[in-house]
Formats: structure tokens, sequence, C-alpha cells
């Protein structure tokens, strides 16, 4: 990427700062219409009772040991058993409710359970959990079924116990592997011991070891991130997922303790991004979407080559599923265009299933316009091109329009077709990860 790219990629990144995305923490609702507690229910009851249509599943656990510097997901940090034990009891009741109202025993193709830190809960509090799963829901044999995991928690039994729940792909929270990088944000992760667990999750039978790395941490340069890459591909992971870190202290106070004039600016880190992409398509990774790379062979490659990869709020799939379930507190839930978030608050989020409500804290409801124009920037996102470009058309001049990422090279319209160039292959992960509202719901999750 040369660096006039860089250079207009930062410039495209500056003048949106100001629509970016609200933090987890803030309403992902800002500006929408009022959609509650019973516009929920509502789309619960028109769903199809006995279909065959598979759905995504997503269980929030928000616990935590400790927590990171770099932090910015929906966690509480818990040294007490009892009260994951109170979680998972409203847990059950929010299945409960959800499938009373949408029937029991839906299949399902895509499960992912993220945190917070999930496998800090214990084997008896783990086999609860995928118990309520297995009650309420109809895993199919080839749906995918993932966790997010602390490898400094998971232990050779513990890896074993996920793998005979059904778990199949587990994903490593790493974020940098350069220990310089790690301790800046609060994390000390040995390569021996990280080397050490990969083994061990291969030997459960765990067949996906995934990890992520994030770029934009204090300390990071090319050649630190360089070296994690080489250490990362000693490692073997089949899947690689690469994100952006902004600093949003004003919202996670805990970020306060990174020093911002120790973080990449933004041209570097477009920069630490192609030396990422570099690093894994050099050694034959496919690189799967605008923001991941997995091994040749992976069911996502062969979903992208086919241009049928798509793309939910869990991550990329190769299943069709347009309904998308969330619970926990702070889960997203998608039915019929009706998009909707949880409390984000446990207390609040227990006390609203108490009360025998669904715990929503708001949502947006797409109309046909809507759902068809994020339907092509999520085509467009997951295979790098579609031929609907009138469903993009009315999305405003300026800053993170269609005609906007033309004129910056980012995009090729011809005729009916749009494409993404190589270009804005590695901008437009960067501009979409954290961009306005717009385009949350009805353009790029």
């Amino acid at each position: 990427m040369n660096n006039s790219v860089v250079g207009a990629a930062a410039q495209l990144i500056t003048s949106t700062a100001g629509q970016r995305k609200q933090p987890a923490a803030e309403p992902y609702f800002s500006g929408a219409s009022a959609v509650g507690s019973a516009d929920y229910a509502e789309a619960l009851s028109r769903q199809p009772r006995h279909t065959a249509v598979p759905a995504a599943v997503y269980l929030h656990l928000p616990f935590c040991p400790s927590r990171c510097l770099s932090c910015d997901h929906n966690t509480s940090v818990n040294h007490d058993p009892a009260t994951i034990d109170r979680y998972l009891d409203a847990l059950e009741r929010e299945l409960s409710m959800v499938t009373a109202l949408s029937g029991m025993r839906r299949p399902v193709a895509q499960l992912h359970v993220g945190g917070g830190t999930p496998n800090y809960l214990s084997e008896r509090q783990l086999v609860r959990l995928a118990a309520l799963v297995d009650t309420h829901f109809a895993l199919r044999p080839d749906a995918e079924v993932s966790l997010e995991a602390n490898p400094a928690r998971a232990t050779p039994g513990q890896l074993e116990l996920l793998a005979g729940l059904g778990f199949k792909t587990i994903h490593f929270e790493l974020r940098d592997l350069n220990p310089v990088v790690q301790r800046s944000i609060g994390r000390a992760h040995s390569g021996a011991m990280i080397r050490d667990v990969f083994a061990n999750a291969r030997e459960a039978g765990l067949r996906t070891i995934a990890m992520d790395l994030l770029y934009g941490l204090p300390g990071q340069s090319q050649a630190t991130i360089r070296q994690t890459v080489a250490e990362a591909l000693a490692l073997q992971p089949d899947r690689v997922a690469c994100y952006a870190y902004s600093r949003r202290a004003e919202s996670f106070q805990h970020q306060r303790a990174i020093d911002p004039d120790s973080m990449p600016s933004l041209g570097d880190k477009l920069a630490l991004f192609n030396a990422i992409a570099e690093g894994f398509e050099s050694a034959g990774y496919v690189w799967v979407g605008l923001d991941s790379f997995v091994r040749p062979g992976d069911p996502l490659a062969l979903a992208q080559s086919e241009s049928r990869l798509r793309r939910n709020w869990i991550g990329y799939t190769q299943h069709e599923t347009r309904d998308l379930f969330g619970f926990g507190s702070s889960a997203i839930s998608e039915l019929d265009g009706l998009c909707v978030q949880n409390h984000v608050d446990i207390a609040r989020w227990q006390a609203s299933l108490s009360d025998g409500e669904f715990p929503v804290r708001g949502g947006v409801r797409l109309d046909a316009r809507q759902q068809r124009r994020r339907d092509a920037m999520t085509q467009l996102m997951c295979n790098m091109s579609l031929r609907d470009y009138a469903a993009l058309q009315d999305i405003p001049e300026g800053p993170g329009s269609l005609a906007d990422y033309e004129r910056n090279g980012l995009v090729r319209v011809n005729g009916d077709a749009v494409s993404i160039t190589p270009e804005g292959r590695f901008v437009l992960h960067h501009l979409w990860g954290d961009s306005s509202p717009r385009h949350r719901w009805d353009g790029v999750w």
C-alpha cells in the first residue's frame, strides 16, 4: 500500500471522526425510533413455529477475573461464583421467555458465547450453560459452535470439557504477542504458555483454533507487529481476526491509564494492518472479508470464493442466518428487520426478566429499503463485490458515501456492479469498523 493511499485514508478517517459509532457502553440507537420490549415480543410471536430455517444465537457472559486496559467490552470484574449462578438463572428465564413465543428447539447454524471471559465460568457452570442451549435450541450437525477464551485460564481439563460439550471453535483473545505491548495494556501472556494452550486445544479435539490481533496499541511499530505475526504463524492458528484499537477513555475510564501519546497515528495504524495482511498472505493464509485471515480450505475461504460469505453481529459465517437471538446483558438480537439491544447494566437486565419483561433497552426498525441497502453493503464487505449498485445510491453524499469512496479510489463502479479495490480493502475495514450510526444497522455491523 503506497504512502498516498495511507495519507488519503487518514484524511477520510479524520473527516468521519464526528460520525463515529458510539462505544459499547453507550446507546447504539441515537436518533432511532422508539423500540422496546413490546416490539421485540411482537417480533418473536411472528416467528414461524417449527420452522426449519436456521438461526444464529449469541450468549453474553460479562464476567472477568480482571480487566485489561484496552478493553471496550461490556464486562464486570467479579470473584463470586454465586453472582455468576444468579446470572445463569436470569439467562435461563430469558431463554424460556424467548422460545415460549418463537418456538422451542429452533434449528441453529451458528452459536457463539462471548464476554467478558466465558471460560472464567467453572466446569459446573459451563455444563449448565450448554444444557440451557440444548433445552431451548437444536444445534445442526454442521453448526458453528464457538467460544471466546482467555488462554491463561484454559486448562487441559477445561479444553477437553469444552470439546465434549460440543464447542468446535475456540477464540483466544491475545491482542498482541510482544511483551512490552502486552504490559502496556495490562496483560502478561508468555509465549511458552500460549504455545502450550494451543497444543492442548488441538489435543482436546477443538477443530478450529482462532485468535485476534489488535493494531493501534501503545508501543506497536511495524517492527514489533511483524515479529508478532511471525510468532503467531508459528502457533499455526486456523483463523486470525484483526481489529483496530481506538482509545475511548471518556466511556471506559480504565483506558485513561493508556498514554495517548504512546499510541500509533492513524497513518501508522493503517501501515500496521498492511504489515499484518502482508505477513499472513505471504504465509499462505486467505484474506477473508475485510479484517480476517484463515487457512486455505477453511469454510469461510470457500464461501468467499463462491461469493456467499456472510456477516452478522457474531462475525463472518458461511451460513445464511437472517434471525439472530441474543441473550444476556447488552446482547443484540435481530428479527424481521427489528434490531434490538438488551440492557447493558446487569442488574437492570436481571430486574426486567424478574418482572416478566424482555430486557430491551432500545432498537431500530429497518424498512425494506434499509434492509436491501444493508444486504448490499454486507455483500460488498464480505465478498468484495456486488451487482446491486442501486441499493447504495441513496446513501447521503459526504464522508462515508459511495461517491466519496469512489473518489478516493476505495471502490470501483462499473455499470450496475461495485467492487472494492485493493487499496480499499486495506482502508475500509478501518472506516467501517468505526463507522457512523447509519452504517451500524443498515450497513456494516
